[in-house]
This record gives structure tokens, C-alpha cells and sequence, in this order.
């Protein structure tokens, strides 16, 4: 299989995130509990994950996380190359970075549940602070998922020193639900997909620069004014963004029913 391979120089004047900026994941091999490693492998996937979570106007109560930058609810995803959304495959996903990534050698995938109040409060401020209707909004539980330091699939030499590391957050109060998508570091692209599908062949949500080599750019980009940072609300019919009037200040033309995603370049 031919991958293409891309490493992105930084822009100029663009602050992205840190480590202490993603949710908490044992980057320092300090582990808690909660926190659970997915064994290394190729297109493989973790166990049954149990907790209820609405998602496009059904409330899912299992999810799977898979190798290949995605979260599906229902089932598991060994499919590693990615194809345009919608999908009428039942597969109801949340792809933060759809691709073909192994971890057989290099590279960790931690994901944890949680119901501790330092994460919910932190999830709270966040939505809280994306949304204008969510002031109240204090959730119950938060699913972090961190893909940390991954390469593609073939890397070699000196292609494995080229590591992407991102991240989906998840949080819900039972009723409203919402997704943060992540990125620290993208230096390599092949083709990815990113946004959200319900399985139906219809109702999907694509970010812009999916299946391109821009897609690494989403370092650069956000939608609540945090380069790598992105907030959705997704219980609904349709995907909601964070508003763009309280977070992003330029002149752009937002859509918060729309399902083409229009990014906003810093």
C-alpha cells in the first residue's frame, strides 16, 4: 500500500497546544487506575467499553476503540483505509484521525473513563465556554482516548522518527453530549479521515481537509480559537460547533446545523 507521507513545518506566529494543553494520558509512564493501554498490534481494537453516551439522536452504550485514529459504538473497526463520509455501514463513528496506523513497535494508544470531578469540572469549563447555551451544563462522565506518538503503517528508518499524537474527549450529563478533538503534533498524512458518521448513509459531519494532505494543518486550525482544539455538541439530528461568535473573533461565516464543516484558520 503507498502512503503519503508529510512533515509539516510550523507557521510562523502559531502557538499550538502542549502536552499539560490535552487531557491527561500517561505520557510520562505514570499510569492512574483508570488508565488503559491498548495492546500493540495492527487494525486491532479494545475490548467492549460500557457506558451510555447520546450520539446523533441515540443514546449508544458501547464503544470500541480502534487502532486506526477512530471511536465506534456497537462494534469494532479493523478497516484501515479511510473512505468519505457518509457511510452507510452501520458503523456509527467518531473519526478523530482515520487512517492506517500500527503501534506493533512504536507509538501508544490510552484511553480511560472516568467519572473524577478534577476531569468533569475541566470537561464543564470547556463546553461551557464553546457553547452559549451550555452554562449549566456539568457532565457525568468523561472518555479520554490518546493516540501518542503513532507513525503509519510501513514506516522505516527514518520515516519513524514522523509520529502523530491527538486525541478525542468525550463527555456527556446523560442527556446532552459533546466531542473535543485534540492534536499536539501531525507530521504525516495519509489521507485521513476526520469528522463524524451515523451509519445511515445520510447523517455525517467531514472537517475540512479530510482526505487530503492538508488534513495535517488541523495543528493550525480550530474552532473555539485554540490551534489543534475542536468542540462539537453531537447528541442531536445533526453535529453542532462551538460558537463561533464567542470563539473566534474574524469575519468568518459559520453553520452550527450544517453537516460540511467549515474550519477556521489562525
Amino acid at each position: 500500500m503507498v502512503v503519503f507521507v508529510l512533515l509539516i513545518v510550523g507557521l510562523s506566529g502559531v502557538v499550538s497546544l502542549t502536552l499539560h494543553d490535552l487531557y491527561p494520558y500517561p505520557y510520562d509512564n505514570v499510569t492512574t487506575t483508570d488508565d488503559q493501554l491498548l495492546q500493540p498490534n495492527d487494525d486491532g481494537s479494545s475490548s467492549q467499553i460500557l457506558f451510555s453516551f447520546p450520539y446523533f439522536n441515540n443514546t449508544q452504550t458501547s464503544a470500541y476503540v480502534n487502532t486506526n485514529g477512530d471511536i465506534t459504538f456497537g462494534r469494532s473497526l479493523s478497516t484501515y483505509t479511510p473512505s468519505a463520509f457518509p457511510l452507510s455501514n452501520n458503523f456509527m463513528m467518531v473519526a478523530v484521525f482515520w487512517t492506517d496506523i500500527i503501534t506493533t513497535y512504536v507509538g501508544e494508544i490510552w484511553y480511560k473513563l472516568s467519572s473524577s470531578q478534577d476531569l468533569m469540572n475541566r470537561a464543564g469549563t470547556d463546553i461551557q465556554s464553546g457553547f452559549s447555551d451550555q452554562n449549566d451544563f456539568s457532565p457525568s462522565l468523561v472518555f479520554i482516548v490518546t493516540w501518542s506518538e503513532v507513525p503509519y503503517f510501513g514506516a522505516s528508518g527514518d520515516d519513524l522518527l514522523l509520529r502523530n499524537t491527538f486525541q478525542i474527549v468525550l463527555t456527556t450529563d446523560g442527556t446532552k453530549s459533546f466531542v473535543m478533538f485534540h492534536y499536539l503534533k501531525l507530521d504525516w498524512a495519509s489521507n485521513a479521515m476526520v469528522g463524524f458518521n451515523a451509519g445511515d448513509g445520510v447523517n455525517s459531519y467531514t472537517i475540512n481537509g479530510s482526505l487530503s494532505a492538508d488534513v495535517t494543518n488541523l495543528v493550525n486550525r480550530s474552532n473555539v480559537g485554540v490551534p489543534g482544539k475542536f468542540l462539537f455538541r453531537v447528541d442531536g439530528d445533526t453535529i453542532q460547533p462551538a460558537d463561533q461568535n464567542l470563539t473566534n473573533n474574524n469575519n468568518n461565516t459559520g453553520c452550527r446545523a450544517c453537516l460540511t464543516y467549515m474550519d477556521f484558520e489562525l
